[in-house]
């Protein structure tokens, strides 16, 4: 059997600084960035966490790019000018002109990449559902349904049983709370717009009030995040979470996006 010869690649760590480029999508808003070290034979794709979800697949095009560089025998830095060369504005996605820069380390760019910008924000609210006033009228009516009881999620029964089996205990959210979460749903604040799985787990500020993009941030990690580790959303309802952000949306939709005043 014949194997097929390793696919060239760059070194993808590197303890020294970095070159970058800047690559945004159509609308101008950066995807992440391109990096090279030539001490170290190193280049990749460094993705922005906080950016749009295109990044992912965009960056599995521009990892391609690097190697099919490295086959050419091409040194790091020279791939990025050599793909800088070669970038169209009107592709997904491009290389910003002029956008050449260095960070003192991998880590550092790493670090900028999770810098969350205004247009990061209002990607995510545009995906909220500003039209369907009978969606937020249930959210403002679920929350304020919402009690210290349904808060307080219990667990089932757990444990071996009598006959030998196991039983893996669950959260057990009342009904209020499911309508809720439901809720927070139908106006759209779960959007796969937003890389949960590639950003740090929500939590409450310590004033107890979230910025509207950050509430459909939280939206999403928990009620996403339930389907990978149950107590997801038992965990976000006991500590105040789900009210921050079912309240946060709600002023929101109130207040800045045209919604009804008075809103029960």
């Amino acid at each position: 059997m014949t194997r097929k010869p390793a696919v060239p690649r760059y070194r993808a760590e590197t303890d020294g600084p970095v070159h970058h480029l800047t690559v945004a999508n159509a609308r101008g808003e950066a995807m992440g960035y391109l990096w090279a070290n030539d001490e170290d034979d190193a280049a990749g794709w460094c993705l922005r966490p906080a950016g749009d979800r295109a990044g992912i697949n965009e960056g599995i095009e521009w990892s391609a790019k690097l190697s099919a560089a490295k086959a050419r025998g091409l040194a790091p830095t020279a791939a990025l000018a050599r793909l800088a060369r070669g970038s169209d504005p009107r592709c997904v996605s491009h290389v910003v002109p002029g956008s050449l820069a260095e960070a003192p380390s991998l880590a550092a760019l790493m670090e900028l990449a999770h810098v969350v910008t205004e247009a990061d924000d209002r990607r995510l609210l545009a995906h909220l559902d500003r039209g369907n006033a009978d969606a937020w009228r249930e959210l403002r009516e679920a929350l304020a349904a919402l009690t210290d009881e349904d808060r307080a999620v219990r667990w089932s029964e757990s444990g071996q049983q009598p006959d030998g089996t196991w039983l893996m205990g669950h959260p057990v959210h009342s009904e209020r709370l499911r309508r809720l979460v439901g809720a927070l749903a139908a106006v759209g604040a779960v959007t796969p717009a937003y890389l949960w799985q590639d950003n740090p787990p929500p939590a409450v500020p310590a004033d107890g009030r979230l910025g509207p993009a950050d509430a459909v941030r939280a939206a999403t990690a928990v009620v996403r995040g339930e389907r990978f580790c149950d107590g997801t959303i038992a965990q976000a309802a006991g500590e105040g979470l789900l009210d921050a952000v079912a309240e946060s949306l709600c002023v929101w939709y109130e207040a800045d996006a045209g919604g009804p005043h008075g809103v029960p």
